[in-house]
């Protein structure tokens, strides 16, 4: 089996609130076949203490996103402030935003789709606007799995409540209930990839 197979990425994507629930859904992450990249709306010009706060609640290591950098499995991304980041092949790119409006959730989730279709699940965080709702609908249709957070757990409601509307989510969770559920989806689609039978057959 392709070994590239065997990866799924994890999108996460929030803004105002979205700290706290992020570090209790890493506190519950199990070490597998998957690779995170975090999503969240930090200003060009802050200077972001995620990675420090986030590798003591993390199993993985923690690692600022760069541009041409491999995905490679039981590793957390963060997306740099003040940047665009797309996914191809395996492979993360990076864009300085420009501008002050900010799709970077979308834009990366819609790549993400693209990519790697069924390995592709979303996670929609605290935040608000409606930035997530066509990287959701976009991993959706190309067969992954989208998980929201309770809005009634949340700070800020819109972010979740607009994916919600949408008709996109797969699983309406508290964060430490979404590793479990993340860790279901992918034993269920590596079951089935290896029960596939082999289209080479040896004639009789």
């Amino acid at each position: 089996m392709d070994k590239s197979k065997l990866v799924y990425i994890i999108a996460i994507g929030g803004s105002a609130g979205s700290l706290s629930p992020l570090l209790t859904f890493f506190d519950n992450t199990l070490i597998d076949k998957v690779s995170y990249v975090i999503l969240r709306h930090i200003p060009a010009d802050a200077r972001s203490l995620l990675r420090e706060i986030l590798q003591k609640h993390s199993k993985l290591e923690v690692i600022e996103a760069a541009n041409n950098m491999p995905v490679e499995s039981n590793k957390v991304y963060l997306l740099p402030p003040g940047h665009y980041m797309t996914i191809e092949r395996g492979i993360l790119y990076l864009e300085a935003r420009i501008g002050k409006r900010n799709c970077a959730i979308d834009i990366f989730m819609e790549s993400l789709a693209a990519d790697f279709k069924e390995r592709s699940i979303v996670i929609i965080l605290s935040g608000g606007g409606s930035n997530g709702v066509k990287g959701a609908m976009s991993v959706k249709k190309a067969g992954g799995a989208v998980l929201v957070q309770d809005p009634s757990s949340s700070e800020a409601h819109t972010m979740p409540l607009n994916v919600i509307n949408s008709g996109t989510a797969d699983h309406i969770l508290l964060p430490g209930q979404m590793p479990e559920v993340i860790m279901q989806y992918v034993a269920s689609h590596l079951s089935k990839l290896v029960k596939q039978p082999s289209l080479k057959r040896k004639s009789a």
